[in-house]
């Protein structure tokens, strides 16, 4: 019985140069991303091992397994960043000293020349070492640059485009120029006898695995660190690897299957990067879609047990499918309700729940939509924890998958409001100060999308630092002049409520809301300047409001505690109406 790993401590002149030293990054790795830091790193181990004159030098180990693909190469698990590196300095070795070591190598049989060097890049005319297949681009911008170029022609890349982790040539001309650069400076005689010592004494453990799922456990139960490569990574070697199984007798089919796989799969990457979101975190709604319950395990482990009956090339096409819907139907959608539900932080949740039911076209979607964002938050402003529900999330996923009436969903979610007591912490919670609360701006929010008609605003960034909550009673109202018929009022206790707060878009200091009323109702409707740049400030609806009354004449243009007990009204109107809750037992009566 052959056994499942065999470990191997190879001199670096063996582990490129043995007959079996043939070694290729497969698809699913990610592609070549070293920089100035991780190469300056490798060189400076090496020479300080070297000038120490150490017996050996450990750089480490390699896992290799063995492909799917009938050919001699070895799939590189880990190890592609140390093992490409290192060949783009034996190229730069190859170009800059063409004679190197060549007066000691008679009489020293340990002595590395161009022979050897050529030898560990090229097996033979035909094949090389090492080859990437991380892109069908890779391999040719490798062999164009590095393998067959010249290497003295490299030029250090531009910043920007070191930044383009798409496109690995940068990275190569970069790495081959920080190399001969230090080639440059050690002379040939200095580099020759560093090389000797590269080849000589540099050790690596190669680590020989019969599959790739080995070789990747055997990873991650060796390095503490953690892998290398993501669930999303571990996915697509999974998917791929069917793929090879299933066309295996048939060539020209596994080949197109691959390659309509790959198109795919890029498709994907490319609405990650338009989303922000990584392919780790789109499949883990995608999970939660096709699970509809918690999950037991890791990613990687809970979709392969969901995919191994199924064709790999359905599997990516539905994926595809799905982030294609969020993509279209969630991220780029101008939608209020949408708007607002990206603030919430349980997010993998309520778009996994949207995704399930936009991807099974759940004929009430839209009733659906807004029972989420009603549902959430009064759980968020309730202080509850995701824990509280969780469960109902996925049984939420569930529902839907199973065409649950909406009318029957909705009754779900009150008696689990009802449960939680949630009505009653709500009012308690919104008649206090919120000011603080994570949920304040996101609420102020939601009141400014409800004031528009049937057009649509601009969706409103939370980590946008012009946008703030804005005090209408200054926090420092009895030190400033214009506040002083407040002196007989508690204004302390509405400061930080929903009577007293608004939005404010623009830079402003610290002192820009310190104001008497008639100042500040020239910042509300864009008259006003802030700030030694002298920046106009432009202001929002919901503060526009105060604007109108004001200009109107309402309260004697002032601001008083009639003002502020019906801005408090409208307040708790507007909720009424964004969250379907009533507020009267909060509200300020007339008799009051």
């Amino acid at each position: 019985m052959e056994e499942a790993f065999k470990p191997l401590s190879l001199k670096i002149k063996e582990l490129f140069g043995n007959a079996d030293a043939l070694y290729q990054i497969p698809q699913y790795q990610r592609p070549y991303k070293w920089g100035d830091e991780q190469v300056d790193k490798l060189w400076t181990d090496l020479w300080e091992a070297y000038e120490n004159k150490e017996p050996y030098y450990f750089l480490g180990s390699v896992i290799t397994a063995r492909p799917q693909t009938q050919n001699n190469y070895l799939d590189v698990v880990d190890g592609q960043q140390r093992l490409t590196t290192l060949m783009i300095l034996f190229c730069v070795y190859r170009d800059l000293y063409p004679g190197i070591n060549e007066d000691i190598v008679e009489t020293d049989s340990s002595a590395i020349d161009s022979v050897v060097i050529k030898s560990s890049i090229l097996y033979n005319e035909r094949f090389g070492r090492l080859r990437l297949y991380t892109h069908a681009s890779h391999m040719s911008d490798f062999e164009r640059i590095i393998l067959k170029g010249n290497t003295l022609d490299c030029p250090k890349p531009k910043k920007r485009d070191l930044e383009n982790d798409v496109e690995p040539r940068f990275k190569f001309q970069n790495t081959a120029f920080i190399f001969r650069e230090r080639l440059q400076k050690l002379g040939e005689k200095n580099a020759g006898s560093f090389l000797n010592f590269l080849f000589n004494q540099v050790k690596i453990i190669r680590i020989d695995c019969q599959s790739v799922g080995f070789a990747i456990k055997l990873f991650q139960v060796l390095n503490d660190r953690g892998l290398d490569l993501t669930s999303a990574d571990l996915i697509k070697s999974f998917l791929l690897e069917r793929i090879y199984r299933l066309y295996n007798e048939d060539e020209e089919l596994k080949n197109i299957k691959v390659s309509q796989f790959m198109a795919d799969w890029k498709e994907c990457e490319g609405i990650a990067k338009h989303t922000y979101e990584s392919m780790n975190d789109l499949f883990v709604i995608y999970e939660y879609h096709l699970l509809a319950a918690n999950p037991k395990r890791s990613l990687n482990e809970e979709l392969q047990e969901v995919f191994k009956d199924n064709d790999p090339n359905n599997v990516i096409a539905d994926f595809k499918n799905f982030c294609t819907l969020y993509k279209d139907e969630i991220f780029d959608k101008d939608d209020k309700i949408i708007y607002s539900l990206f603030y919430i932080r349980w997010a993998m949740y309520w778009r996994s729940i949207l995704l399930s039911a936009l991807h099974l076209k759940y004929k009430d979607y839209e009733k659906l939509k807004t029972a989420l964002r009603r549902f959430y938050y009064l759980f968020w402003i309730s202080g509850y924890t995701l824990s509280t529900i969780k469960q109902f999330s996925f049984n939420l996923i569930k529902w839907v998958k199973e065409g649950k009436a909406i009318g029957e969903i909705e009754k779900e979610m009150e008696d689990r409001l009802n449960e939680e007591q949630v009505y009653r912490t709500v009012l308690e919670v919104l008649n206090s100060s919120i000011y603080n609360e994570p949920w304040c701006k996101p609420l102020l929010f939601m009141i400014e999308y409800n004031q528009t008609d049937s057009s649509l605003p601009e969706f409103l960034n939370m980590d946008d630092r012009n946008i703030h909550v804005e005090h209408i009673v200054p926090r420092a109202w009895d030190k400033m002049q214009g506040w002083e018929h407040f002196s007989e009022f508690p204004v302390e206790d509405w400061m930080n409520t929903g009577a007293n707060l608004t939005l404010l878009s623009g830079r402003k200091n610290i002192e820009a809301s310190n104001n008497p009323i008639e100042e500040k109702i020239k910042i509300y409707e864009g008259k006003g300047y802030y700030g030694t740049d002298n920046q106009k400030i432009t202001a929002f609806r919901i503060t526009q409001s105060i604007v109108s009354d004001h200009n109107s004449g309402k309260y004697d243009q002032k601001w008083t505690e009639q003002s502020m007990y019906d801005r408090w009204n409208w307040f708790c109107k507007e909720l009424e109406e964004i969250l379907s809750i009533d507020l009267t037992e909060i509200k300020i009566r007339s008799e009051d």
